[in-house]
């Protein structure tokens, strides 16, 4: 089955689980632009293809499960749309089962057969992508968005929007000096909105939310809101209730930075004060190290930074080391990560930590990579 591309953390819970051997990951760069995205189909098809003779070739694989887990190959195949395709693609198969994820982030092209997944390079790309609630205001209507990263859907159904103004075949636009049924007709229309926003921003599930709309519109929400902490960015501009999808996200461009910059900013401040508290590290080295430990209580790493290295057994300790390389001396050697920035990222991650990405350059006296500790 095609997934979202930010899985719930119940389902990452459930990819991490041991499978009967084969397990299969395939993770391969894709485009979504045409004529780029052209070759795709093809490359899929030979990596799986590749799969398949592996299977075939490995003497612990039985026929039965070789075939098994060709026929759920065979369905991803069928599945997946090549014109769909994002920047990248992860595919898990095994016996009884097959997922596949398209990812807004690079990955490299790789195939690992093992007795579980490889989940790091969905675990860091949903780092890279924070999710964010888009509230269309209009003087009938409220429209809701749920975007993550540059992809956006809009909310329908049990959530309760559209909302729509009790005098929403009134023509009368609202304002300070128009009729005051009027004027009630909308606030009671931004009001009903903001309500059925409260399911969305409550305890871990609370999401920025970016308001859209005219001028007048933006602060008569303000006014009546009771989530003003989550009204985090605006866009000022009307006529966007029958946009598409693609058109909606291009116009949410900005906000989205100024939500990344305000992130950024934010993780910099908390970087700054666990060095004053000396509770620090700087580094994949040192970070590496503290991740292993459960030590990370925020992880920030610059977007563009790629280490490949070998983790290393230390005084009977798994993986608590690494070897660095050069990308070309380690490229597929055994044991060899050609990116460690995405195990180090599900590493925090599943210690219960925050990963924030930053441009690159912020951290250029941390080598790309630094961390507040929990001690």
């Amino acid at each position: 089955m095609t997934q979202p591309t930010r899985p719930t953390p119940e389902l990452l819970a459930d990819l991490r689980k041991p499978r009967v051997y084969p397990a299969v990951s395939v993770t391969l760069p894709t485009n979504r632009f045409w004529p780029q995205s052209q070759q795709d189909d093809i490359r899929l098809r030979n990596l799986l293809a590749e799969v398949n003779k592996r299977l075939a070739d490995d003497p612990d694989v039985t026929r039965t499960h070789a075939v098994a887990v060709s026929q759920q190959l065979a369905a991803v195949e069928d599945e997946l749309d090549p014109e769909r395709f994002l920047d990248g693609l992860v595919v898990y198969a095994s016996a009884d089962e097959h997922h596949t994820f398209m990812l807004s982030t690079g990955v490299p092209e790789r195939i690992v057969i093992n007795t579980s997944y490889l989940t790091r390079n969905l675990v860091a790309s949903a780092a890279r992508e924070r999710p964010y609630l888009a509230l269309v205001l209009s003087n009938g209507e409220v429209r809701l968005w749920r975007g993550l990263g540059d992809q956006v859907t809009e909310v329908r159904g049990d959530s309760g929007f559209p909302v729509v103004t009790s005098g929403a075949e009134r023509e009368v636009a609202p304002s300070a000096g128009g009729d005051q049924w009027v004027l009630q007709d909308f606030r009671n229309m931004l009001a009903e909105a903001d309500r059925k926003l409260t399911p969305l921003l409550q305890g871990e599930n609370s999401l920025p939310v970016i308001l859209v709309g005219l001028r007048r519109h933006i602060a008569a929400f303000r006014e009546v809101s009771r989530h003003g902490k989550s009204l985090a960015a605006e866009l000022e501009v009307g006529g966007l209730l029958t946009t598409t999808s693609a058109e909606m996200s291009a116009q949410l461009a900005a906000p989205r930075r100024a939500l990344a910059e305000a992130e950024a900013a934010g993780a910099m401040r908390e970087l700054d004060a666990s060095r004053s508290g000396k509770r620090y590290a700087a580094g994949v080295q040192e970070a590496w190290q503290a991740a292993g430990e459960g030590r990370i209580s925020l992880l920030v790493v610059e977007e563009g930074l790629r280490v490949t290295a070998r983790p290393e057994t230390v005084e009977g300790a798994e993986r608590a080391k690494l070897t660095l390389l050069d990308a070309r001396e380690g490229a597929g050697a055994e044991g060899v990560e050609e990116d460690i920035v995405d195990s180090l990222v599900e590493t925090v991650l599943s210690a219960d930590g925050k990963v924030v990405f930053v441009p690159d350059e912020t951290l250029k006296e941390a080598e790309g990579v630094a961390a507040a500790l929990r001690y």
